[in-house]
């Protein structure tokens, strides 16, 4: 089961090179097979099936294609599995499961670290003007060689629309794609009872308190360090605000719970979140202010006060 998995993942992987109409959603999901690997084996399954993804993948593309899957895909999948299948005692001597917010954190750390490295070799590369200017021009030759008839102006607008938060939203949508699948695989393998973690409530999600740090050292690195580090820290702003956009997911769930026709509010709030993508700052927002403050108490709280 472990080697199918990763076999199954490399090939997701590569269906994008064949332009299918289902291109896109296979390769957003080849992470899957690999959490269904680990969450559902464990240790040793989660290291046959990434093993095996990354030797496809090289027998496919080369070991230029094996290593990036390697560092994208596989090791990220082997960190969260063995985190999501660790316990640790509480303060009542009994067993629990590590928090899904720490993972999620973990991984965001990971994807800043991943951000700062990358920008530190533009930067020391001489034949770069600034990282703004490469990420355009990585922009503008992607588009060039993706969409044939684009004319220049409007590729040149494109890219001026993209450049300023390309690398943050990259990453943050790198690290969307494991969440994204986790909770996936997780779903799937409780539904089919082949889980070795109980189910996970993601609802009652929070945050470790340190990770509230990384995004105020974002923010000071966006506004008080001039040129190159300004705009790596405007993106990494972006690549810490995922967690609290989970956060913030979490609390308007909560809301929906407590509040009658909850269900159509959510489907409303999720419309209204695709249709205008800037919302998911908004929601971002809300989970910062849940972080801080915390407002699923407050409002479990009052729900108490009216329920006596």
């Amino acid at each position: 089961m472990a080697l199918g998995a990763g076999i199954c993942s490399a090939i997701a992987m590569f269906s994008i090179v064949f332009g299918s109409v289902l291109a896109l959603p296979l390769f957003y999901l080849a992470p899957l097979p690999l959490y269904l690997a680990g969450l559902g084996i464990g240790s040793k399954g989660v290291v046959i099936a990434v093993f095996a993804a990354v030797v496809t993948a090289g027998l496919i593309g080369g070991v230029y294609t094996a290593l990036p899957f390697a560092f994208a895909y596989g090791l990220p999948v082997v960190l969260i599995c063995r985190q999501a299948l660790r316990t640790f005692p509480d303060p009542n001597g009994k067993p629990a499961w590590y928090p899904v917010g720490d993972i999620v954190s973990t991984l965001c750390v990971i994807g800043v670290a991943i951000l700062i490295f990358v920008a530190i070799l533009t930067m020391m590369d001489e034949n770069v003007g600034s990282m703004s200017e490469a990420v355009a021009g990585f922009l503008a030759e992607a588009l060039d060689k993706m969409v044939v008839n684009l004319s220049a102006d409007a590729r040149d607008a494109l890219v001026g629309s993209l450049a300023p938060y390309f690398p943050g939203m990259a990453v943050a949508s790198w690290i969307l794609m494991h969440i994204v699948n986790a909770m996936a695989g997780q779903s799937a393998l409780v539904k089919s009872g082949r889980n070795l973690r109980p189910k996970v409530a993601y609802i009652d999600m929070t945050l470790p308190d340190w990770f509230s740090w990384v995004l105020v050292g974002a923010g000071i690195m966006a506004l008080a360090l001039p040129g190159d580090w300004s705009y790596v820290g405007y993106n990494l702003v972006i690549v810490t605000l995922v967690p609290f956009f989970l956060i913030g997911l979490a609390v308007v769930h909560s809301l929906a719970r407590k509040i009658a026709n909850g269900t159509l509010l959510l489907v409303a709030f999720y419309v209204f979140l695709m249709v205008l993508g800037w919302a998911a700052f908004l929601v971002a927002g809300i989970g910062v202010i849940e972080q801080w403050i915390g407002l699923r108490k407050r409002v479990q709280a009052i729900t108490d006060q009216e329920s006596e």
